[in-house]
């Protein structure tokens, strides 16, 4: 009695492990560019690939996403990382701070940082995403 309820029960443990996300996929794309929607840069777009990234939960980066809406998903959305300027980098709705925050796991460098010090290989200097042009 016991043994087909555990293998029922691995049976169904692995099914929602493996299939029951897949239902919930978002498409999104496997590679982009990522620039500054407004003003003039000072460092070269960033290429940014989502296929580089999939082991990671959308919410590391998309933290304002429900899961579920086509809302949520550019930091530069309005209430979330839309200050353009770049004498104000610090605010934590600055679009810079979005991406080179080194002390939040919800920004590109302060992941990279802890993925760094955690023995990966993550690029933390300035042109290994902003190539020189």
């Amino acid at each position: 009695m016991k043994k087909p309820f555990f293998v029922m029960l691995m049976c169904a443990a692995l099914v929602g492990a493996f299939c029951l996300p897949a239902l919930w996929a978002v498409d999104a794309p496997q590679d982009m560019v990522l620039k500054m929607p407004q003003g003039t840069p000072t460092k070269a777009p960033v290429k940014f690939s989502h296929a580089g990234h999939k082991a990671l939960d959308c919410k590391a980066c998309h933290h304002n996403w429900d899961g579920k809406s086509d809302k949520g998903f550019k930091c530069s959305d309005a209430g979330c990382h839309d200050i353009f300027d770049p004498a104000n980098k610090s605010d934590v709705k600055s679009f810079y701070k979005a991406f080179h925050d080194m002390n939040s796991a919800k920004s590109c460098m302060g992941c990279h940082k802890k993925a760094k010090a955690d023995g990966k290989n993550a690029p933390i200097a300035c042109n290994a995403c902003h190539p020189q042009q």
